[in-house]
């Protein structure tokens, strides 16, 4: 089951879908693309959900590339 917090950030990904697409993309390496993986897949620990939050916050760019991220992960659930 989704947490209240990442259904928040799906509605928002729906919603500003084309804007945050058009933006260039910068993609996260390390630990940030691990996190943000599980992120979107739902399966980060909601004590570290804040963090990427605040990473998030810190880099915007990012927020494109996780909506990449969860649009294909809905493309493989429908498959």
């Amino acid at each position: 089951m989704m947490s209240e917090r990442f259904q928040i950030l799906l509605k928002f990904l729906e919603r500003f879908d084309d804007e945050v697409q058009g933006r260039e993309m910068s993609e996260p390496d390390g630990d940030a693309r691990v996190k943000l993986n599980s992120f979107a897949r739902g399966t980060l620990p909601e004590r570290e959900q804040r963090e990427m939050f605040a990473l998030l916050d810190r880099n915007p760019e990012w927020i494109g590339w996780l909506a990449r991220e969860v649009k294909g992960l809905r493309v493989e659930e429908r498959a």
